[in-house]
């Protein structure tokens, strides 16, 4: 009888950040011989419980435990989850621990000290692009892999004419750059009044000083911030705007835009991190390099919608037939059980 293998994928807390939405696209589940799990070190989401995880003593007590029960392989993301792992694997050797990456820039001083001490350790290192990788390790595990973050396929709608309407979806955040997509539309909005453009996300230290910007630029009728939203909203939102507006100053596969090209938007989007693997200027987004450059390219497509249409045809394309997310972590688990397997049994 074949014996179930269980897979426990760690993640500091639940959120709605594309690490944890990629997770739940696989929640719990059983999938022939292997058991997959997403589990959270701090359940609650009040600031103070988190802050524990601050505290050393805390955050080995999580390791311990966890060392204790059954676990084939354990999967870490973002820095904490790291320090867990990595004192998870000195008390359980024999269990298999990933290293999962998913930006390719450092958050913090902890972030590195944690991140390369877990890559140490850890028997392979997984990342949503290969600018994560690079970014992010020095000195690599034996094996590396490139993860899908594609964690579910959107249709897009029909074709309709283009308009001045843009959106942006994801963390409001500072690393999302998104004082400079205001000042962006700003500009557009100086050439096409009925310019609109809305925000989705929940705040993570941006939303105040994002408000204050928009007053002073004189667009509270034309910026709508409607919090965090489920991704069936999103995509209801998503039907009535041309364009997915994103500058972020770092990233990772950037979820958000893999979306927004999906359901047929017009990305115009910094080609940080992964993003320039798959952006093309011209061809399937407007890459802001120069906002002067960007602005003028906006307003020629909104002059020309049949360039604005072949552009958006181009970004729907770009990700079909991708490999699901799903499928990418259960094939990786399957083969580094099989790797394992394989090398006890030319031991014995």
């Amino acid at each position: 009888m074949t014996r179930t293998c269980r897979i426990v994928h760690l993640i500091p807390r639940d959120g709605v950040g594309g690490v944890e939405t990629a997770a739940k696209s696989i929640g719990s589940l059983q999938d022939g011989a292997l058991r997959f799990e997403v589990d959270y070190l701090f359940k609650s989401e009040s600031a103070s419980k988190f802050q524990n995880a601050l505290d050393p003593v805390v955050m080995i007590s999580q390791a311990v435990r966890r060392s204790r029960e059954e676990v084939d392989i354990l999967i870490v993301s973002l820095w904490r989850a790291y320090f867990v792992g990595a004192v998870f694997k000195l008390l359980r050797p024999r269990s298999k621990l990933v290293v999962f990456l998913h930006s390719s820039k450092h958050v913090h001083w902890l972030d590195v000290l944690c991140t390369r001490w877990a890559a140490s350790l850890a028997d392979e290192a997984w990342a949503d692009c290969q600018a994560t990788l690079t970014g992010r390790l020095t000195r690599p595990p034996l094996k590396v892999r490139i993860i899908s973050f594609l964690t579910r396929r959107f249709d897009a709608p029909p074709p309709r004419a283009v308009e001045p309407t843009f959106i942006f979806w994801g963390r409001l955040a500072p690393g999302k750059g998104l004082e400079r997509a205001v000042r962006i539309f700003a500009s557009i909005r100086e050439k096409r009044r009925s310019a609109r453009f809305v925000i989705i996300g929940p705040d993570r230290g941006s939303e105040a000083s994002l408000k204050t910007l928009v007053a002073s630029l004189g667009l509270k009728d034309a910026v709508v911030f409607r919090g965090a939203a489920t991704h069936d909203e999103i995509a209801g939102l998503a039907r009535n705007a041309s364009f997915y507006l994103q500058t972020s100053e770092q990233e990772g596969m950037a979820m958000s835009v893999v979306e927004a090209m999906q359901l047929g938007l017009a990305p115009i989007v910094t080609p940080v991190g992964e993003i320039g693997s798959y952006c093309r200027e011209g061809y399937n987004s407007v890459i802001v390099d120069s906002d002067r450059d960007a602005v003028a390219t906006v307003l020629e497509l909104l002059d020309s919608d049949g360039r604005y249409q072949r552009l958006r045809a181009n970004a729907v394309a770009t990700w079909e037939g991708r490999r699901l997310y799903r499928d990418s972590v259960l094939d990786a688990c399957r083969d580094l059980l099989d790797d394992h397997a394989r090398s006890v049994k030319e031991l014995c």
